[in-house]
């Protein structure tokens, strides 16, 4: 299995560097990981980046994983420098999602913290989809990863994790949670809209049709998809 799309769209096109979205693919050891950074927090685009590169290098979360993530995403600041508003920013933590695939002959093992989703898909239709399957289901707050160790003590106890079986039809596709909410809305119309997808521009275009007619919420959006 190998990556042959990865694109990403900002909530303002025109302002890339803004997108809070991350990803993170190694073809070579079959390790590949998306993030969403939550947008109401501190500096959400670097502990995206932080989460799927580290995923990546070293696909098991747990306690020291976080630990070594937080202390990275905390070198690259100075708080005592900040402004007093920036301190309470800082202090409240940043958050985001985790997507992590790890390919081997008999499948792929997913780990799916928050509401970025993945989608098995056989070429004719959605054979499964993880950590969500409804539309609804991304209406709530998730379960995010935090820069505040002691805010990730529920995901450290659970486990977020499945595993699916392939076969040579199979292909993922993983994206972050506004596309994931249109598609889940109406699953076979849109999945063949995303199956015939070839280049970025092809993306970029679906993404602002369906903002421009309100099936899509304007977010960071982002599409994976290997196969």
């Amino acid at each position: 299995m190998r990556v042959l799309h990865r694109w990403t769209v900002g909530r303002q096109i025109g302002d890339p560097h803004l997108n809070e979205d991350a990803i993170a693919c190694s073809d070579l050891r079959g390790i590949h990981a998306v993030s969403d950074g939550a947008s109401e927090s501190f500096a959400s685009r670097r502990w995206a980046r932080i989460l799927v590169s580290r995923y990546v290098r070293q696909p098991v979360i747990d306690e020291a994983w976080l630990a070594r993530a937080i202390t990275s995403y905390h070198a690259a600041f100075d708080r005592a420098a900040m402004s007093w508003s920036a301190q309470a920013a800082f202090d409240r933590g940043s958050f985001a999602t985790l997507l992590g695939l790890r390919f081997d002959p008999a499948g792929v093992s997913i780990v799916g913290i928050g509401d970025s989703l993945a989608v098995l898909d056989d070429g004719t239709e959605i054979s499964a989809t993880f950590p969500y399957s409804e539309p609804e289901q991304f209406r709530a707050n998730p379960l995010l990863l935090s820069t505040i160790h002691d805010r990730n003590g529920e995901i450290l106890d659970d486990d977020f994790t499945t595993r699916w079986q392939l076969d040579g039809a199979s292909k993922l596709f993983c994206m972050t949670d506004a596309i994931g909410a249109w598609l889940l809305s109406d699953r076979p119309e849109r999945m063949e809209r995303l199956r015939t997808l070839r280049t970025r521009a092809d993306f970029v275009a679906l993404v602002e049709d369906a903002r421009g007619d309100g099936t899509m919420r304007r977010d960071d959006t982002t599409l994976l998809v290997i196969g």
